[in-house]
């Protein structure tokens, strides 16, 4: 290892990840690039993962923590970053694997782009049992190098941004870690991800795919139970971070002044569909006013807001339901943005 080389934080909450925690931490230890720590939260485990672990901490280089109770995800990441001391941080999921030369490739790419906030890339897909898989989408098409105005439209469309391939600058991530919201559960991700690219800094792209990741039942992205909240926060994220974001980015004031009146509408048509099958919250609700309204919106009910922004409704269900039918699939966020990255052949 070269002197000055920088630390490298690995930020991994783990939740009843015993099965698969060892292959992970195996995989860090065998890494070629030998300056990091990992940072490992066992939030509330109820499985062997404390057994899993105990082998990992006579190495330094591992910082282990346990709850007692699981806080969830949201809470074990957030405290887990504040804890981060690399220039530069990764977030492999606990049932994920990285290949021996992650670091070395990652760390090369953001030290040679000082323009860039951070690297994401492609992935192999694997199952429960460690076998490749195909997870049922095509591959991704990305620049190399995206500039920031671009790669935060794109983010906004669509969170594209696979969390376990990434690493980011830390310095960057603290200076807006005060913007980011304490309370999702599903798409935290997306959010510092917004937050990141209104700094202004360029998104990098690598297409080798340097880690595996782990397709099961079990993940939160897959949990029926989980529906209502994930098609909450796939419409209150977005909205939220963006006008978090524009209260310390001018890239993302000006995004804010053009798509809060769509972000918004698309959030009531939402909270309609969920009020419809029983699975509105009334927090999601004054969570959304207070991200359009500012801090000091006061509490308002879905009935009057309805009525207030029907207009804009009516045109951003217009707008998106024709920008859909020219894209590949259904993006999660704002569809009329109509980047050429997600049009259809």
């Amino acid at each position: 290892m070269k002197a000055g080389s920088p630390l490298v934080s690995l930020v991994i909450p783990s939740y009843n990840m015993g099965r698969y925690l060892s292959e992970l931490c195996c995989s860090i230890e065998a890494q070629t690039y030998k300056n990091f720590e990992a940072l490992i939260l066992n939030d509330g485990s109820t499985d062997d993962t404390e057994a899993v672990l105990a082998p990992f901490r006579k190495d330094s280089r591992f910082r282990i923590w346990k709850w007692n109770g699981n806080r969830g995800y949201n809470a074990a990441t957030t405290a887990l970053l504040q804890n981060v001391q690399g220039e530069y941080w990764c977030h492999p999921g606990g049932d994920d694997v990285l290949n021996g030369n992650f670091l070395e490739q990652r760390l090369e790419l953001l030290e040679r782009h000082p323009e860039g906030v951070m690297v994401h890339g492609s992935a192999e897909y694997i199952d429960e049992h460690g076998k490749t898989c195909n997870p049922g989408f095509g591959s991704w098409n990305f620049p190399s190098q995206m500039g920031a105005e671009r790669a935060l439209s794109v983010v906004l469309q669509h969170n594209i941004i696979n969390a376990p391939s990434i690493m980011a600058r830390s310095s960057l991530t603290g200076s807006i870690r005060p913007f980011l919201l304490a309370n999702w559960n599903y798409a935290l991700d997306w959010f510092i991800w917004i937050l990141l690219l209104s700094s202004g800094f360029d998104l990098l792209w690598d297409s080798r795919p340097l880690h595996k990741y782990r397709v099961h039942s079990q993940s939160l992205s897959n949990a029926k139970s989980k529906e209502a909240l994930r098609g909450a926060e796939s419409r209150l994220v977005p909205l939220c971070a963006l006008s978090a974001a524009a209260g310390f980015s001018l890239l993302a004031a000006d995004f804010w002044q053009r798509w809060r009146f769509p972000l918004y509408a698309l959030w009531l048509r939402r909270a309609v569909n969920l009020k419809r099958k029983g699975m509105l919250r009334p927090e999601w609700c004054h969570q959304a006013a207070r991200a359009f309204y500012g801090k000091n919106s006061g509490r308002t009910s879905l009935s009057i807001e309805l009525c207030r922004h029907m207009d804009h409704i009516c045109m951003t269900t217009w707008k998106e339901n024709r920008a859909k039918r020219k894209q590949l699939f259904e993006v999660s966020g704002i569809a009329q943005m109509n980047d050429p990255l997600f049009a259809s052949a």
